[in-house]
């Protein structure tokens, strides 16, 4: 595998603004203080006062520590809850306002991981895991790219952090978030949650057709060491069993970030114009409806825009 630290060492991005959802722990932190290490401005979306305020000095001691003037670069954090669609809307005028006449070069989109609802979620329950994990993922890139002076400016790149490869998942466009199945008792949390996965490839597809002129990746991690599995609601044996996995599979944070980064950012992968990639910088094989099924993609997205209010 290459030596993505290295590779990434050899990117700067001054005078770029990125952003970050989900970025005050794990995946998205990581990636934040790697790009604030390489000079860039950094914006973090979470909900986590606290967490944001000792990674906003954590970003600007890794900004100062490698070389950049403090006077060029700015770190903020915005305080959301993406649970909520009007909290979603939102997040798209605290982007703006802070990305001001420069816009936006980076979006990076790591909001969610294991939800309280647990395996057995009411429909109020699965409805916010749903704006969290998936419509929010959609919605902000959309409102930024759909206003009169797009903030994702013409290049930009936008990641999805999540799951992409997920094959002969039905989505049934009468039940979108499987609400009438929870109601039936139906609703099998492990098996029907990747439906909601499978439409982030076929937006993140739609997103390459409708805005050529950004990029629209979704990217893999794989076994990264995060307190994802530490919620209380997660069974202690999954708890336990995850904290062996990760001692002896998982990544740190900080190492992922480097790949997060090369796979977005360099001049390499983005020659190469894929949408999909694994953590070891190759392409990962999605559904053949993803690329094919134009109708299928055009549905999906307009249940999207229904379900964020926009008309």
């Amino acid at each position: 595998m290459p030596d993505f630290h290295a590779l990434t060492s050899a990117l700067t991005f001054p005078n770029i603004n990125v952003v970050v959802v989900g970025g005050t722990q794990g995946i998205g932190a990581g990636i934040a203080v790697r790009f604030a290490e390489l000079g860039a401005s950094v914006l973090v979306v979470g909900r986590n006062d606290k967490l944001a305020s000792d990674l906003i000095k954590t970003l600007e001691t890794a900004s100062r520590q490698n070389g950049w003037n403090s006077s060029e670069v700015k770190f903020g954090f915005a305080r959301r809850d993406l649970g909520d669609v009007a909290e979603i809307k939102a997040v798209a005028d605290d982007i703006s306002i802070w990305a001001g006449d420069r816009g936006i070069q980076y979006l990076v989109q790591s909001q969610g991981g294991v939800s309280a609802t647990g395996f057995k979620p009411s429909t109020a329950q699965l409805t916010t895991l749903f704006n969290v994990q998936i419509l929010s993922h959609f919605l902000i890139p959309y409102l930024l790219l759909s206003r009169p002076e797009p903030v994702l400016r013409t290049g930009a790149q936008i990641c999805n952090i999540g799951r992409p490869g997920e094959k002969n998942r039905h989505i049934d466009l009468d039940d979108f978030l499987c609400l009438k199945a929870v109601e039936a008792g139906t609703f099998r949390f492990l098996k029907d949650i990747m439906k909601f996965v499978f439409m982030v490839d076929l937006f993140t597809q739609e997103f390459n057709t409708k805005f050529p002129g950004t990029h629209t990746t979704h990217l893999y991690p794989g076994a990264v060491a995060t307190t994802l599995f530490e919620h209380p609601t997660v069974p202690w044996y999954v708890r336990v069993l995850t904290r062996a996995m990760f001692v002896l599979l998982a990544r740190s944070p900080a190492k992922y970030a480097d790949v997060a980064v090369w796979e977005i950012a360099s001049e390499e992968a983005k020659r190469q114009a894929r949408a999909f990639w694994d953590q070891y910088g190759g392409e990962v094989d999605v559904d053949d409806r993803v690329k094919t099924d134009s109708q299928l993609r055009e549905r999906v997205w307009e249940n999207l825009l229904q379900l964020g209010e926009i008309s």
